[in-house]
């Protein structure tokens, strides 16, 4: 009798175990982090797709209804939220609402990532960094200039639409405002170019664009995918090509340019956490150290880097030979910009300042460099000749015709105009100017303060001086996009290699990139990273010329095999290496893969995916 009892009590406890199993779970409460890119029913305000525009701001997306504006939402208790507007502060109908997950939702439009996978991890067993380094990359270039030159933004609060969706309010409806980008393109600054950006993406990008947007956050992000570990952000901007300009929204002075584009970064930062849920969820980590940057990696992340390329870095300025500034005003400048986060800086870019000569550089491009010496230094390029034999450019004139008619686009170079522009000697010249005392004054400064010190643009003489001043204190220097703003030679590129620097090659077509990376390696660099200068004014690679015989095939793994891509789609545009070349920055992750797919070219891709660690290694010799 007593076996039976416990018998039914046993089997009484076991439904009862077994009632409790079958009960379905209380749903979790939605939190803050559930809410980003996702459909929601708001209370009884309707069904939205909610898109983060930052940090606890959205809009509540229905393609059916008006503009959708932006929200702040904040927990209120009890698995409710209040809405408010804040454009006004009124609250939504019914605020605090309960947000209860739903289905249907039209998300609202984004480029295409069109990458499947998940990257194997980014430090390899010995500790070291798997993954390439872009050591130069202008991601806020659309602020140079007074921000009328390039179009198109990293991010835009209010979406893709907003971000690259107006270049007709730029460039004009049929892009003849683009000046700059027209004489850039075909030496001259009248003309024009189909302005059709998001959705359809007609007229760009395009890889020689040079005035628009190509590093926008998503197609940053499809290179993260494909590899991309390190980024240096180069913040840049010359007050003369600001201060020619016929049309600016911005301020020319480059100081407040840069603090403005390193806002920008930041807020970049914060709209990319605010995409996966909330404050440090995201893949874009800005980073101060080279322990820092190991531990972003690590973690499964890009670390970027602030960089700075300036003509007048601290205001130092060269006008009619004497220098606008002083030893105080490199202190303090110094100073702030470190607590801003600056990490690396340029001593000079375009044009000469009170620091060094900068290197000539030629074609179009160099003509109207030259001009803008002219019209910030008063007076044109001085030249001699080379310390050494393969380096300057061919320097071109402009005869008083061709200046008068480049006065007439942009007025603030009448009073050049009238002046005839100097006749240079035949054949290759260097500029005649090096480094000056205060220059040697900024170079101590900066490895007193443990700054990566750029020396790409600097002239001949100066980065010379320069190298020899880094080997008596051995200190490592960086050559972000080697042969851009003058070649280096061999001995140049031997003593950087001895101080342990660093130096990025410019990309190319798959062969011609591994033959860079090569012969970069054969000077005994660990790593060769790239030094893409997206949004420098600069092209980035066409198709390849036999593509068309022998394709890039679509789809494609990356590098470690763990992630596969398609061709990318932004808009109704979907973008081919093989017809496009490298028409933005996402595309680099196919520009990639075309040297993966050739035996000659994939044997550069070890010391390419060795890059990332090479920098950190020139980064932790400066602070030590």
């Amino acid at each position: 009798m007593r076996a039976l009892v416990w018998t039914r009590r046993v089997s009484l406890g076991l439904a009862a175990i077994v009632a409790l199993l079958c009960v379905a779970p209380a749903r979790a409460a939605v939190t803050q982090a559930d809410l980003a890119n996702h459909c929601f029913t708001v209370g009884s305000a309707g069904t939205f797709y909610l898109k983060p525009t930052g940090l606890g701001t959205y809009m509540l997306f229905d393609p059916a209804a008006t503009a959708p504006g932006e929200w702040a939402i904040k927990p209120a208790g009890a698995g409710t939220f209040t809405v408010r507007s804040t454009a006004d502060g009124h609250s939504l109908p019914g605020s605090p609402a309960a947000f209860q997950p739903a289905a249907g939702c039209t998300p609202f439009p984004e480029a295409g990532l069109d990458a499947t996978g998940t990257p194997r991890r980014s430090v390899n067993r010995n500790g070291t960094v798997f993954g390439f380094v872009d050591a130069h990359l202008h991601i806020t270039a659309n602020m140079r200039a007074g921000g009328k030159v390039i179009y198109g933004e990293p991010f835009d609060r209010f979406g893709i639409p907003a971000a690259l969706g107006q270049d007709a309010s730029v460039h004009g409806a049929d892009g003849s405002l683009d000046v700059t980008g027209n004489l850039l393109r075909t030496g001259l600054p009248f003309g024009g170019h189909d302005t059709q950006g998001w959705p359809n993406f007609t007229g760009w990008p395009t890889y020689n664009t040079q005035t628009h947007q190509q590093t926008y956050y998503v197609w940053l992000q499809r290179a993260f995918e494909a590899g991309l570990r390190l980024v240096v952000a180069q913040t840049v901007d010359d007050h003369p090509v600001c201060a020619l300009e016929p049309r600016r929204s911005g301020s020319c002075d480059e100081t407040r340019s840069i603090r403005a584009q390193i806002r920008t970064l930041r807020a970049l930062q914060d709209y990319v956490d605010a995409q996966a849920g909330g404050r440090g969820r995201g893949w874009f980590r800005l980073v101060y150290s080279p322990a820092q940057a190991r531990r972003v990696i690590a973690h499964g992340k890009l670390a970027v880097v602030i960089g700075i390329e300036s003509s007048d870095l601290f205001g130092c300025s060269l006008r009619k030979g004497r220098a606008q500034c002083s030893k105080r005003d490199i202190n303090r400048g110094l100073r702030a910009y470190k607590r801003l986060g600056v990490r690396g800086m340029f001593v000079a870019h375009w044009i000469n300042n009170a620091f060094a000569g900068s290197a000539l550089e030629g074609g179009t491009k160099g003509l109207f460099i030259n001009i803008f010496n002219r019209f910030q230094t008063g007076s044109y390029f001085k030249t001699a000749r080379c310390p050494a034999r393969g380096q300057g450019e061919t320097v071109g004139t402009l005869s008083k015709v061709e200046l008068q008619v480049l006065a007439q686009f942009f007025p603030a170079a009448k009073k050049i105009a009238a002046q005839p522009f100097p006749k240079y000697p035949s054949g290759k010249q260097c500029n005649a100017r090096g480094l000056t005392p205060l220059g040697r004054y900024v170079i101590a400064r900066l490895m007193a303060e443990h700054m990566l010190i750029e020396v790409d643009h600097l002239s001949e003489r100066a980065r010379d001086t320069v190298l020899a001043i880094a080997a008596r204190h051995h200190y490592p220097l960086v050559s972000s996009h080697n042969g851009t703003g003058g070649e280096w030679t061999a001995a140049e590129l031997r003593k950087l290699k001895k101080l342990g620097g660093y130096a990025s090659v410019t990309p190319d077509t798959a062969p011609r990139l591994a033959k860079k990376i090569e012969r970069m390696s054969r000077f005994g660099f660990f790593g060769v990273g790239l030094g893409t200068d997206t949004g420098g004014f600069a092209s980035l690679p066409a198709p390849r010329s036999n593509a068309a015989q022998n394709p890039l095939r679509y789809p494609f793994k990356s590098y470690d095999g763990r992630v596969t891509f398609q061709r990318e789609q932004t808009g109704t545009r979907t973008f081919d290496l093989n017809t496009d070349g490298v028409a933005h920055y996402g595309l680099m992750a196919d520009l990639v893969a075309d040297m993966q797919q050739n035996a000659a070219s994939r044997r550069a891709l070890p010391s390419l995916f060795r890059s990332a660690e090479a920098y950190l290694r020139m980064w932790q010799r400066a602070m030590g």
